[in-house]
């Protein structure tokens, strides 16, 4: 017989300190928070199917280090409200505004599952809310999709279709199954096998209602797993070329239904330069619960001491850019304003911020050396200091904050577009003369204008990952949502963030600007692609003759100076 009792504790469980609602988009949506409410907030991300609460062992070992742990329910789970419509840009969307409750500031990211991928995607378009990123096991790999032939996954899809259709049509009047609190544990046992009754009975009591005719989950019987649709498992790890933050993964080695199989491998070919990927033999997909002291050291040993709080708090104030010290330093004032480094130019109605990162060595054969020009990634800024990357360079090293980014001018009512950035690096250009440019993300697509525009003044331009690298290639009107956050602080522009995500990149334009570049170049190999992902306009770049396909400080070895 089951005891459908609610007084059930687990060693080391504690309840949240304090919740609290958050509206996200008219969506009320539940968040738990554990430590000092003066502390600094970092942000957990819940699995799919799983609520905050299955933090309780977890989260409190952050907490006690002198974290303020805040997590949510996503839409449809525990304690939030049941929506009309469910999908991952929901997710991330929900996951922003629990972030912009709390803090404006940069903060660590921490995700296990699901929430993993969720937390990456919003640490990818905005890089400058997050100071570290840390994915638990939530990083899908091909690794568990069958292997069949064609027909077969013909008639596989078309199951899938007709399951999905089916579970569609009966969502409305679906209701959870009851049961006792002993048998909702057991059937949580057959997802999570690893996990001992005594825990899942526990969840039972904070992740379960109790009605007149037994328990049942607190989940929106809409949900269901799996689905049909072109998704693939690599697109979750396409985002991390890009990423400036710290990144820590932490892989469960054992199999188990609720993983993805995903070996260090699978991560390290898609991981940016310094990230730490970690796997746990004998662990399986929920790290964090079965060996929760050891991730917990984990995690806190790759943060680090938590941050004083600044002076007007945690919950206001503006980010300092994209953290990290591995490819793209954060720049670690509020202004970027450093009068012995920092030239204001004019462009048009703003001013933009040139920074002067290095003086150079003077071996190159210019005077002082040739100038390198770096053009940071969508929501970023000019690093603090040379990256790992171009730290050879014997030359002077710049940084031109974008327009709406950084230091230089937000504009009021937005306008953007990747012509204007052009416009912006032109600029910096007329200004220093003769350079080699080194562009990530949305700055790579800006070096290619740049050395389409600039042929015999730009020595070699340098494609590297970094956020705003994909954009559309469909013409405008395409993905983004047409929403503003009238609270929110810049830099950067949320209107830069807007309309540069969705900024038009056609293939055929691009290798239009390829063939400028090169028929106008000194230069054998103008230009030189060093990325992993290649969005269509990328791959276009990349097939053209004349341009380079080798890592980025192989090309600017070869740019350098003579």
């Amino acid at each position: 017989m089951g005891r459908d009792d609610h007084q059930i504790s687990y060693p080391g469980a504690q309840a949240p300190a304090r919740q609290r609602t958050v509206e996200a988009h008219g969506l009320r949506v539940a968040v738990h928070e554990w430590g000092d409410p003066d502390a600094p907030p970092l942000l957990l991300a819940h699995g799919g199917f799983d609520f905050a609460r299955t933090f309780d062992v977890f989260a409190p070992r952050l907490a006690t280090a002198g974290w303020r742990v805040v997590s949510w329910d996503h839409r449809g789970h525990g304690d939030s409200e049941h929506a009309v419509l469910y999908n991952w840009d929901a997710d991330v969307r929900d996951a922003l505004a629990v972030l912009d409750s709390t803090t404006r500031r940069a903060v660590p990211f921490v995700g296990h599952s699901k929430g993993g991928s969720v937390i990456m995607q919003l640490a990818d378009a905005m890089p400058h809310r997050c100071s570290h990123l840390v994915n638990l096991d939530g990083l899908p790999s091909r690794r568990n999709w069958p292997d069949i032939a064609e027909r077969d996954r013909a008639k596989l899809l078309t199951s899938e279709v007709n399951a999905w259709l089916d579970h569609r049509a009966r969502a409305a009047t679906k209701a959870r199954r009851p049961g006792t609190l002993d048998e909702l544990a057991e059937r949580r046992q057959k997802m999570n096998p690893r996990l001992p009754l005594d825990w899942l009975r526990y969840l039972v009591t904070v992740g379960a209602r109790h009605d007149d005719d037994g328990w049942r989950w607190k989940l929106d019987p809409g949900l269901r797993f799996g689905g049909f649709g072109p998704w693939r498992p690599e697109w979750s790890m396409m985002r991390m070329p890009g990423l400036a933050m710290p990144v820590l993964g932490v892989l469960g080695m054992e199999a188990e239904a609720m993983g993805w199989g995903t070996r260090p491998e699978d991560v390290l070919a898609w991981s940016p330069p310094g990230a730490r990927v970690v796997p746990l033999e004998g662990v399986g997909h929920f790290v964090h619960i079965e060996e929760p002291d050891m991730v917990a050291s984990l995690v806190l040993e790759f943060l680090g001491d938590p941050p004083p709080a600044p002076a007007s708090g945690w919950d206001a104030g503006t980010t300092a850019g994209s953290p990290g010290p591995q490819r793209w330093p954060a720049a670690d004032t509020a202004t970027g304003i450093d009068p012995e480094c920092t030239v204001l130019l004019q462009h048009h109605h703003a001013s933009l911020a040139l920074h002067r990162l290095a003086d150079g060595d003077g071996s190159g054969s210019d005077a002082g050396g040739r100038p390198l020009l770096l053009l940071h990634g969508l929501g970023e800024r000019t690093p603090s200091e040379v990256p790992t990357v171009a730290g050879a360079w014997p030359g002077p090293v710049y940084g031109l904050d974008f327009t709406g980014h950084g230091a230089s001018t937000i504009p009021t009512g937005g306008g953007y577009s990747a012509e204007i950035l052009l416009a912006d690096a032109d600029a910096a250009i007329r200004h220093l003369g003769p350079c080699t440019v080194l562009g990530r993300g949305l700055g790579a697509y800006v070096a290619l204008l740049v050395a389409a525009a600039h042929p015999a003044t730009v020595h070699g331009a340098v494609l590297v990952d970094g956020p705003g690298m994909l954009a559309s290639d469909n013409g405008p009107g395409t993905s983004t949502p047409l929403t503003i956050d009238p609270g929110s602080m810049a830099p950067p522009d949320s209107f830069a963030l807007l309309e540069l995500g969705r900024d038009i990149r056609t293939a055929d334009y691009a290798a239009i600007l390829v063939r400028m570049a090169t028929l106008g170049s000194p230069m054998s190999h103008p230009l030189a692609v060093s990325t992993i992902n290649r969005p269509a306009w990328l791959a276009a770049v990349a097939d053209e003759p004349g341009v380079l396909l080798v890592g980025a400080a192989e090309a600017l070895a070869q740019y350098a100076p003579a």
